[in-house]
């Protein structure tokens, strides 16, 4: 299952230019802390948001959320990162109401919109609302690679290999270095058999996010049901 992929690079940087995207975890908290104690921002909530959110403090991470919407309630970077962290934390039905919401409120919003489209083909039966919500996201972005992987998952579950691919072709035509990217094509791959192939694409997505264990566990999975020969496994598993 390909979850939700938390965008550092989104809201990573304060309202006075400052970025903590590297760095201790200690020190930037308290850093941000600071700035909020001394002028409160949307944006500065939403950077310690994702903070907590690297270090896996989901709790702490919709804390700091919470607080930024109760400055701007209707904020669709807050709505998202919010929607995204009850997914991760499994309150399913409270983060689908919030996709909802965010979606409803800003459908122009094409991140937003992709990633309610990903919850719906992973956590519910309603695959057709998820392809209108894709199509519309093309509308606005026909090179949204994402989108387009996302599209060739639904059309492969139809038994439409044809489209599948060529939505396939698209996202690499569009190409976006985004571990979320090589992640949905490696599920497609999955699904397709294309065990090789699904791992390649894993191992580009490790190189984006090295410490992520969600990837490293598909990574592995891939690896073995691609029935590489032990004697090259640890090759493979350094190696493009």
């Amino acid at each position: 299952m390909v979850g939700p992929m938390i965008d550092v690079d989104l809201i990573c940087e304060g309202k006075k230019g400052h970025r903590f995207a590297a760095g201790s975890y200690r020190r930037n908290r308290s850093r941000i802390e600071k700035m909020l104690q001394d002028d409160p921002h949307v944006e500065d909530y939403l950077m310690l948001a994702v903070l907590e959110a690297k270090k896996g403090y989901w709790n702490r991470a919709q804390t700091a959320v919470e607080k930024a919407m109760e400055l701007e309630p209707d904020n669709h970077d807050a709505l998202l990162l919010l929607a995204q962290i009850l997914e991760i934390k499994g309150e399913l039905r409270e983060a689908g109401i919030t996709y909802q919401t965010l979606f409803h409120k800003h459908p122009d919003f094409t991140k937003g919109s992709r990633e309610y489209a990903r919850y719906l083909i992973t956590h519910t039966d309603a695959i057709a609302l998820a392809q209108n919500i894709l199509f519309h996201n093309l509308e606005l972005d026909s090179k949204d690679a994402i989108s387009h992987t996302l599209l060739a998952e639904i059309y492969l579950t139809r038994g439409k290999t044809g489209q599948a691919l060529l939505h396939l072709e698209l996202a690499a035509h569009y190409y976006q270095a985004h571990p979320l990217y090589h992640q949905q094509k490696a599920k497609v791959f999955m699904e397709m058999n294309k065990y090789e192939e699904a791992a390649r694409q894993l191992k580009l997505a490790l190189r984006m996010d090295p410490k992520n264990k969600v990837i490293r566990s598909q990574f592995d999975k891939a690896l073995k049901a691609s029935k590489v020969p032990k004697i090259f496994l640890f090759w493979k598993k350094w190696v493009i």
